[in-house]
């Protein structure tokens, strides 16, 4: 019996303008943020070598520990209902964005002109909220709502909703369209065709997605604590201040417990393809929803109270129009200049580094893999857990105290936490490619690093590739959440127009980040396999 066709690799040529494109880019941003500022500082080594001495000895002390559980329950919450909202934004958008409903549309010229001004409209609607992080949502709501718990799940659910709307459109406009055209041509409505043609088609990639923005929904939950939210990122932030290092390791192994079990959680809906895990996930969902909303004390009254809407469009009135800061022009392009850096580097750092420990964190596909290549396979996942669990500001905490402020220490910080991020897609790329090459090349007699090289990684390139890109687009907008911290870029900058409550020189700002985020995708868009 002939043996089947290995799907064949994707080989780019080398020298291509592409890869001197991104390399000439790499220089240019190690060049600038070794020699704009001083990096390294020698005088933290020991507080450095203190925090990481500390986690032998974790604070263990029944006061803490109840303390810590009840932040994690707090961020455990925000998590969950930031996510439910998520995807009920998700679900109300991805209609208005894609197109496939909208291709038989049928009605008088004039009315077709609408329809499509106004899906325009709705686009550009999604756009914002989807490329200003969380963080930005978070501060700007606190000048309104103050710590509320409803700024948590608000600032969650504005950026995801975005993304979900934009992904679940993607799905619906690359579903098999035969069923919904036999809908729409027997006089089935839009919406009717939409419901029974398509949307049984990627009912699973639905839940699925909605599942891992949950996953996601907790690490951002982490980062919105930072700024006076409550929850472990609170506590981090506190324990951070008073250097309390015992107190920043068992957060940390509460942060690694909760990220874990949401991992844990995504991957099984996603991966086992199981009815009973799905049916099981929405009833826990309906217990967790209503005792999330009772244990941070949502009260949604207070997003029509009087005083919100005076503050509203006092803060309305503070942020238009938008203006450059006391810097003018130079200030603002100098620190969208440093973001761009900050943003290349985390990502060659978060790229090399992903790839190299999902190498060893990939489940082994033989048999006879030993006791030493389980462990370590292990060893590198706890290891990827704890880089995504630990938020990226508190890794810039911690990177500050051996260098200077500046593009490094963001770069730094974001690459370590997204090494975590991405070395966990890849280790999924390599656990579910199609492995008929590796098998092929293992018959023949070729060895571990031959499989991997000739037999695994031409497959997964193009995957590998798109996730690469797609978290350089996400570093982009993360490069605020280090900048609030001390980092350079936009975020310093913005978080300096904030502390002087000049909101219409922040508006300037996050006009800049928009259109630097967008730039990204655009070239993301031409990067992609």
């Amino acid at each position: 019996m002939r043996a089947p066709a290995v799907a064949r690799p994707v080989v780019r040529r080398r020298g291509s303008p592409t890869l001197i494109g991104l390399g000439v880019l790499v220089a240019w941003a190690a060049w600038r943020a070794t020699t704009s500022r001083d990096v390294l500082n020698t005088r933290g080594w020991s507080s450095f070598a203190e925090f990481w001495t500390a986690v032998l000895d974790p604070d263990l002390n029944a006061d803490f520990l109840r303390l810590t559980g009840e932040a994690m329950l707090t961020t455990a919450s925000y998590a969950v209902l930031g996510a439910v909202a998520s995807v009920a934004v998700g679900l109300v958008g991805a209609p208005l964005l894609a197109d496939r409903p909208w291709e038989s549309a049928t009605g008088s010229r004039a009315l077709s002109a609408c329809r499509t001004a106004a899906r325009w409209v709705v686009r550009a609607l999604f756009v914002v909220p989807r490329a200003i992080h969380e963080i930005i949502w978070a501060l700007l709501l606190v000048q309104v709502l103050g710590f509320d718990p409803l700024v948590a799940v608000l600032a969650i659910a504005f950026q995801f909703g975005a993304i979900t709307a934009k992904v679940y459109a993607d799905l619906l406009d690359d579903a098999d369209p035969a069923a919904f055209r036999s809908l729409r041509a027997g006089g089935a409505g839009w919406f009717t065709a939409m419901v029974y043609g398509l949307v049984p088609i990627v009912r699973r990639d639905l839940i699925g997605y909605g599942f891992y923005r949950l996953e996601c929904a907790v690490r951002s939950a982490a980062v919105l604590g930072i700024v006076g939210l409550g929850g472990l990122g609170n506590q981090l932030d506190l324990s951070f201040e008073s250097l309390r290092y015992d107190e920043i390791w068992t957060l940390i192994a509460a942060l690694m417990i909760l990220s874990g079990l949401a991992d844990r959680w995504s991957t099984a809906v996603r991966h086992s393809g199981s009815d009973v895990a799905v049916r099981s996930s929405w009833i826990a969902l309906l217990v967790l929803v209503p005792v999330s909303w009772w244990y941070v004390g949502i009260d949604v009254s207070a997003l029509w109270s009087e005083r919100t809407r005076r503050l509203f469009g006092d803060l309305v009135d503070d942020m238009l129009p938008p203006r450059l800061g006391p810097g003018g022009w130079s200030e603002l392009i100098e620190a969208t200049v440093d973001t761009l850096a900050m943003s290349v580097l985390a990502t060659v750092i978060a790229v090399t580094g992903g790839l190299l420990v999902a190498t060893v964190a990939a489940r082994p596909h033989r048999p006879d893999d030993g006791v030493v290549r389980r462990s370590a396979g292990w060893v590198a996942r706890l290891v990827l857990l704890l880089f995504r669990a630990v938020p990226a500001p508190v890794w810039a905490f911690l990177v500050v105290l051996v260098m200077f402020p500046g593009i490094w220490p963001g770069a730094v910080a974001l690459g370590v936490y997204n090494t975590g991020v991405l070395g966990r897609l890849f280790a999924e790329v390599f656990d579910d490619h199609d492995d008929r090459a590796r098998r092929q090349l293992d018959t023949a007699g070729a060895g571990p690093v031959e499989q991997f090289t000739y037999g695994v990684l031409p497959v997964c390139a193009p995957r590998l590739v798109s996730l690469a890109v797609y978290r350089w687009e996400v570093i982009t907008r993360e490069t605020v959440v280090v900048g609030v911290v001390g980092a350079a870029g936009l975020g310093r900058l913005m978080q300096e127009h904030l502390v002087a409550r000049d909101f219409a020189a922040v508006t300037g700002t996050i006009g800049a980040l928009i259109v630097l985020a967008v730039a990204i995708d655009a070239i993301g868009r031409r990067l992609r396999p």
